[in-house]
């Protein structure tokens, strides 16, 4: 039971820092200041999957069990909420897309995809209460991490049809 549960922390490790590896490289690749900023924020919250990942493989290799109270999700929502506000700005000025940067942003959707199906069915397989509630959270993460990775391929290629779906008054002139 225990190698099973090491075996499945370092399929994680390894998926996290593969995505890590991804976002970086995209990150310096990126043509728009949106494009490096969404890439920042993906490479760090895997950066924070893998220091949450190694801690609780450390604490099982260790003592044999899963750790009551692992370590905590970091949230960096309002980094989001800031990188699609300062992109309006940069897409006003701009005119034109980058296709590599949605190129690339397509891709990193199939990372936190395949992710999110990993942890979603590792949380399934398990029993331990506290090991399913880490893997939930973590397929729960990497939902919010596709969602806002969908957004910014909205926003790259219709940012007015992005922003007039989050608003919610008329648009009457």
């Amino acid at each position: 039971m225990l190698d099973v549960r090491l075996d499945a922390l370092k399929k994680a490790m390894q998926l996290e820092k593969e995505g890590m590896a991804f976002y970086a490289a995209s990150r310096d690749k990126a043509s728009s200041e949106m494009g490096r900023n969404m890439f920042e924020y993906l490479r760090k919250s895997e950066e924070g999957h893998i220091r949450r990942i190694r801690e609780i493989y450390h604490a099982l290799e260790l003592s044999g069990t899963w750790p009551q109270n692992p370590p905590q999700a970091d949230t960096p929502e309002e980094t989001v909420k800031t990188i699609f506000s300062d992109a309006l700005h940069e897409l006003q000025e701009q005119q034109t897309v980058n296709a590599d940067d949605i190129e690339a942003l397509r891709q990193a959707a199939v990372f936190e995809q395949n992710g999110e199906h990993f942890y979603a069915k590792r949380a399934e397989e398990v029993t331990d209460l506290f090991e399913k509630n880490f893997y939930t959270q973590l397929a729960h993460e990497e939902f919010h991490h596709l969602k806002a990775i969908q957004d910014s391929i909205q926003m790259l290629e219709d940012p007015q049809g992005f922003f007039a779906d989050r608003e919610h008054g008329t648009m009457a002139g």
